[in-house]
């Protein structure tokens, strides 16, 4: 399926990890308020540990994580896809890559996306480790 709601929320993916990659890499670059618009009220995430977060969990989390990857940090975001489409709904996938230091790690998400909001709001996202990295 491909729409232009679709391809907004794909956007919205690699934006909103290019401000990930910006504020938990050294020296901590970004606007946190960028997190904050881009989480929609309700939100909830659930980390490959299985640990999970309400909207004021992952803000506070990332309000604290400024810089704590360090110097070389960085994020792929790769295999984007639509799972389901729905009217003001977009269930997405897609795989994340991270490198710091000499550690590699890979997961698969599914995010729910407001695509209703322009830009579309991250409404869910539940993350799998993929072991080992692909």
């Amino acid at each position: 399926m491909t729409s232009t709601r679709n391809e907004a929320c794909a956007a919205e993916i690699v934006a909103l990890h290019q401000v990930f990659e910006a504020w938990l890499g050294a020296p901590g670059q970004g606007d946190f308020e960028r997190f904050e618009a881009a989480f929609a009220a309700g939100f909830q995430m659930v980390l490959p540990s299985g640990a999970r977060f309400d909207r004021a969990g992952i803000l506070g989390f990332l309000q604290s994580a400024r810089a704590v990857r360090g110097p070389g940090f960085r994020i792929a975001v790769e295999e984007i896809e639509t799972i389901h489409e729905a009217p003001g709904r977009a269930l997405m996938h897609y795989v994340e890559r991270q490198w710091f230091g000499t550690q590699e790690t890979a997961r698969r998400a599914a995010a729910l996306f407001d695509t209703t909001a322009t830009p579309p709001r991250w409404l869910f996202v539940q993350e799998t480790w993929v072991t080992p990295p692909v």
